[in-house]
């Protein structure tokens, strides 16, 4: 809300209204005036007001008081009477502020005087200064200085601080007028921001240790004159280098798509300029000044690439559960695999130089690590396999390409490869492979009988993404459907099962990345007969359930332009 400070002398009041920084506050000097029992601070906090300060010069005979601000206000000083004063204070508004002075010849009844404290003009000035090179001159604790001047020339008083500041001091045409000054123990740098407030100047540094001393119009004039004319040179130079002969050339593009490529010169080109595309030789036609054809061409060339290309290998293995530990597997890689110390009997082997974050561990086996060769775990191919059981504690295998080796599978009948394809893709699109049967669904309704058709089939689809240091992210998602005929519905359709899996996953060029715990349950009827008396009412049909888990093995590896 508003503050309104009343203020009463014993005589009539001459004073001098202005403005100060840091902090903000609103500053009024009565001269030939004494203190009487005003206290030194009264605590106020009333709108924009904080409190306010008193101080009295003796010497010069001044009283001050300090209107100290919590943010930026317009104020309103009305004269009431000869000796009395009242200060109204509001939040500010947009206007410019406004710096007043009050003088005993001009003083009557109805004399009202408006300004507004610190905002916009001081805002600027002080935005200029802090971007002067040499703003330390007018900064800090500086020396203190007293002055007494009566009728006093402004040129010469500004003479005055350039020998005791020690800076060079240029002063503008338009700063003139005389200054009555009384100030003692003051900082010489205060001194002079308050004589350029009082008098609406502002300062410029140029170099090191110049400083020109100008009207606040002056300067906003002259900076505005700057822009115009930094404004003016852009413009004349863009139309200097559009005003050139124009130029055709037709640039063909091999890899990108021609409509995308189009799109991003359409900054680059002048008013008078053009790009046409031309579909059929999928090549683009560059009309425009040399300048600016030279621009499309090089952005062209940086758009332009060869989009990299993955080579994607992978296993798909269907392993029956009993088969690991009948005949067991061998897994192994083409590559040396590095000897270390420990076996396959629980004690934990790293071999850190073929496997990324890996360890091979034992569940109980008693397989030896010297039969491993270069396979990750073996447990055996013969009768005489034991129980035990190596777990691949990593979904990433690095080092080399992935040899899936298992043994018997096909003659047991209890695991095979369902698929092992290689496919090339590019970055960024989908490479998909799928195996498969389609089967006939026959349904039957008030319209007849129909036949629809299900795909019942294994797929791998993959889409790798090569980054900036030649690692590879894969979207990767594998899917088998298949069709169980032990469970038909009542038409004789059998259902369809289905095993999916998606993952995302960061591998480095050539490793290997693997995906178990797909498992498919298959219940079979199994009947058994004896010659001849096979008819004889026994029970001879048996149910048997076979577990069989899924393994996915997937290998990326960037192809190199040769």
């Amino acid at each position: 809300g508003e503050a309104v400070i009343a203020i009463k002398a014993s005589d009539s009041i001459q004073y001098t209204a202005f403005k100060l920084l840091n902090p903000l506050r609103l500053v009024l000097d009565f001269s030939n005036m004494k203190k009487g029992q005003l206290s030194d601070s009264l605590s106020v906090h009333q709108g924009v007001v904080d409190n306010i300060r008193a101080l009295y010069f003796q010497e010069a005979n001044v009283l001050r008081m300090e209107v100290v601000l919590n943010q930026a206000a317009d104020y309103d000083i009305q004269k009431v009477t000869s000796n009395q004063l009242t200060i109204h204070l509001n939040q500010a508004k947009t206007q410019l502020a406004q710096i007043q002075e009050s003088d005993e010849s001009t003083e009557n009844s109805s004399e009202t005087e408006s300004g507004s404290a610190p905002n916009t003009d001081m805002a600027e000035q002080a935005s200029i200064k802090t971007n002067d090179p040499c703003d330390a001159l007018l900064e800090g604790n500086k020396d203190k200085i007293n002055l007494n001047f009566q009728g006093a020339s402004l040129q010469n008083i500004f003479r005055i601080f350039s020998e005791i500041s020690g800076f060079n001091l240029i002063i503008a045409d338009g700063v003139s007028g005389r200054v009555n000054i009384r100030l003692y123990d003051v900082p010489w740098n205060r001194a002079f921001e308050i004589l350029l407030e009082n008098n609406r100047l502002g300062v410029r540094c140029i170099g090191d240790n110049i400083v020109r001393v100008a009207t606040l119009d002056a300067m906003a004039s002259e900076a505005a004159a700057r822009t115009a004319a930094k404004r003016q040179a852009a413009l004349e130079k863009i139309a200097a280098a559009n005003s050139g002969e124009l130029v055709t050339e037709v640039k063909r593009v091999n890899y990108g798509l021609i409509t995308d490529v189009s799109a991003n010169l359409g900054s680059l080109t002048s008013e008078r300029g053009r790009v046409t595309v031309d579909a059929r030789t999928n090549s683009l036609i560059l009309t425009d000044v040399r300048a600016n054809v030279d621009k499309m061409l090089d952005l062209i060339a940086i758009l332009d690439v060869k989009t990299q290309q993955v080579m994607i290998k992978s296993r798909i293995v269907q392993v029956s559960k009993n088969f690991f530990q009948e005949l067991g597997i061998q897994w192994g890689l083409t590559g040396n695999l590095d000897t270390h110390s420990g076996d396959l009997d629980g004690t934990a082997t790293t071999p850190d130089t073929f496997l990324k974050q890996a360890e091979i561990l034992s569940l109980g086996g008693q397989s030896s690590a010297a039969g491993l060769g270069q396979f990750l775990f073996n447990l055996g191919t013969t009768s005489t396999a034991t129980s035990g059981i190596g777990f691949l504690a990593s979904n990433v295998i690095g080092g080399s390409d992935l040899d899936l080796q298992l043994s018997a599978l096909e003659a047991t009948g209890r695991g095979r490869v369902l698929l092992a394809p290689k496919v090339t893709t590019m970055d960024k699109r989908e490479a998909q492979i799928s195996s498969g049967r389609t089967i006939p669904f026959e349904t039957t309704s008030a319209n007849g009988t129909s036949t629809s058709f299900v795909d019942a089939e294994l797929s791998l689809t993959v889409t790798p993404h090569v980054t900036s240091d030649e690692n590879i992210f894969m979207q990767i998602q594998a899917t088998k459907n298949a069709a169980d005929f032990s469970n038909q519905d009542s038409n004789g359709n059998p259902t369809i099962t289905t095993n999916e899996a998606r993952w995302e996953v960061i591998v480095q060029n050539g490793d290997t990345t693997v995906l178990g715990g797909i498992f498919e349950n298959t219940r079979t009827e199994v009947e058994k007969k004896v010659p001849f008396l096979s008819d004889i009412p026994i029970q001879n049909m048996n149910d048997q359930d076979t577990v069989a888990e899924l393994f996915i093995f997937v290998t990326p590896t960037i192809i190199k332009d040769r």
